[in-house]
């Protein structure tokens, strides 16, 4: 078995779930902005945020590595 890259397919899927939790804590506080807190200005903004910081995380882990 090849387990330098099982290893890293490893890595890279807990990467992946560590992401997919970030991306759903955002949405979750942007919907609540939306619907709960009436402020659409903090729901749009925690939507762009959605995205970026998972991006910005991923692309400093690979510099880094």
């Amino acid at each position: 078995m090849d387990y330098p890259q099982h290893e890293a397919t490893y890595r890279g899927f807990l990467t992946m779930v560590k992401l997919g939790i970030i991306n759903m804590v955002f949405v979750v506080l942007a919907l609540y902005a939306f619907i709960e807190g009436h402020n659409a200005i903090a729901g749009v903004v925690l939507l762009v945020l959605s995205v970026v910081v998972p991006a910005g995380v991923q692309m400093m882990g690979r510099r880094s590595a």
